[in-house]
């Protein structure tokens, strides 16, 4: 099995590492646009994810802390990743011993092979923005 297992309706996807991932959930030529290509399409993507227009988008320019809980947040392509799993668009299970997304949170009482990502996702983008 591979590290990262996405699941989206009835469809399973997996990914070994989370730029696979990007590539398909975002854009596949997403790391060979510019900066402002890669907003401009987080933005979209994040809006094609909305179509009620129920979850505020917010865009930020910087790392910060202090941020809009209940947003979806655009900072770059993690930020729209973790806010996927916030509103459960779709569902993220990392392999336990991987340590992409899952290295922000503590795993010391976790004995399970994978962990559903979308339960941590807001304590691992406080995390993730606090350090990167």
């Amino acid at each position: 099995m591979e590290n990262l297992i996405v699941i989206e309706g009835k469809e399973k996807y997996q990914y070994r590492d989370i730029e696979s991932l990007v590539e398909k959930f975002i854009n596949e030529n997403y790391f060979y646009m510019t900066e402002a290509d890669r907003k401009a399409e987080l933005e979209k993507r994040a809006i094609i994810n909305n179509p009620q227009n129920k979850i505020k988008i917010c865009k930020l320019d910087n790392k910060t802390t202090n941020f809009d809980k209940n947003a979806f947040i655009i900072y770059d392509e993690i930020t729209y990743i973790l806010s996927l799993l916030k509103f459960n668009k779709i569902i993220l299970l990392e392999k336990t011993n991987a340590n992409i997304l899952g290295k922000y949170i503590n795993k010391e009482n976790i004995d399970e092979n994978y962990l559903i990502l979308n339960r941590f996702a807001d304590e691992i983008m406080q995390k993730y923005l606090e350090n990167n």
